[in-house]
């Protein structure tokens, strides 16, 4: 049995209510479906020392504050509107300034923002709020891959939450637990984050099916 820790430095504290609980949900499946090891996943830890997102400096000296705590460590930032500045000016950069550290850095690069991810399940949406709604009434794509399509997730998302007059916020944790993740699998964004993650685990000497 192999006992696996991971964390998490998001962009803001919304995004570290959804993406800690939907990242276990994942990676359990992933351990379980493509490795011949039995392991126990904790939970993603989230990782912050500021409201907002830390630069590049700051993700790193929040993993060397906790180093050896964690194998695995998930980098999450929204593509937006400008997928090239966030390449050149956040990913690249890790990169060069992660060097030879023991642990992964995997990559969570929702295109656009994180809520398109939890607009590709609208039977999750429907069980979290209580209602009847088709997707196409709460605004949501026939296929999961089309929330890459949709220019403002967050104003969509939103638009259904004042429907039923509740924050947004007091959803994100409920659909970490709630989205579907062979929906998920459809979204491009998702299935590369799940190929990183992948990779991250075989070399860390995971054995592969």
């Amino acid at each position: 049995m192999r006992y696996l820790t991971s964390a998490l430095v998001s962009e803001g504290v919304t995004d570290d209510q959804f993406l800690p609980r939907l990242l276990g949900r994942a990676l359990t499946e992933l351990c379980f479906s493509e490795f011949d090891d039995l392991v126990e996943v904790a939970d993603v830890q989230p990782l912050r020392d500021r409201k907002g997102p830390s630069p590049i400096d700051g993700v790193i000296e929040l993993v060397e504050r906790n180093a050896g705590s964690f194998s695995v460590i998930f980098f999450h930032h929204d593509q937006g509107a400008n997928p090239a500045r966030v390449a050149s000016e956040w990913l690249q950069l890790l990169r060069e300034r992660w060097g030879d550290r023991a642990e992964q850095v995997v990559e969570v690069v929702p295109i656009r923002e994180t809520e398109a991810w939890l607009l590709a399940d609208g039977e999750a949406l429907r069980r979290a709020l209580g209602v009847r709604w088709s997707d196409v009434e709460m605004g949501l794509p026939a296929h999961p891959k089309g929330v890459e399509r949709i220019a403002d997730p967050k104003r969509v998302l939103n638009d259904v939450m004042r429907r039923v007059r509740r924050s947004t916020e007091d959803h994100y944790a409920q659909l970490g637990e709630l989205v579907s993740l062979e929906r998920l699998n459809l979204v491009p964004a998702y299935a590369q984050w799940w190929n990183d993650s992948a990779v991250a685990l075989s070399k860390l000497g995971y054995r592969r099916i």
